[in-house]
């Protein structure tokens, strides 16, 4: 179970381009196709985690505090476009919601060639200590970093 986010910034327009804080480029792989020759859904949740490791990773890890990382607990995807081989996908990413152990980022994944979008999704994701196994409450500098991102 979730907890509730108190913390909550405006509505993004997750279609749009100008939503997102942090971009990663991914090529799309020839085996992402399904049988009926378009990128398969189930590669759309990967894009997701790229676009979310790209921009989080560095910060979670530069906090300097062992044991500290992010799990996974909800993932939500809107496909809205085909995507098709070969050519390449640009993630935008950004934080939308910080409560007090969990956060959520959301996703736009574009069409690299016409730079439309063809899906967004929403993680919510839990400060984790791999050493105790539980989620807990951040380092304050990386709760700052994340307010910081939040409001901007």
């Amino acid at each position: 179970m979730t907890e509730p986010m108190s913390d909550r910034a405006p509505s993004f327009d997750l279609r749009s381009r100008a939503s997102f804080q942090h971009w990663v480029t991914h090529t799309l792989r020839y085996n992402d196709q399904d049988p009926i020759g378009h990128v398969n859904n189930s590669v759309f949740s990967t894009f997701l985690e790229q676009g979310r490791t790209a921009f989080l990773h560095p910060i979670v890890k530069s906090a300097a505090h062992p044991g500290l990382d992010i799990v996974l607990a909800r993932v939500v995807i809107d496909f809205l476009k085909e995507l098709h081989f070969p050519g390449h996908v640009e993630i935008g990413s950004r934080i939308v919601r910080l409560g007090t152990k969990s956060f959520v980022v959301a996703n736009g994944v574009f069409d690299g060639a016409s730079e439309t979008c063809a899906a967004t999704g929403e993680a919510t994701l839990v400060f984790f200590d791999t050493n105790a196994r539980r989620a807990v409450l951040p380092p304050p500098s990386v709760r700052a970093e994340f307010e910081r991102l939040l409001g901007g």
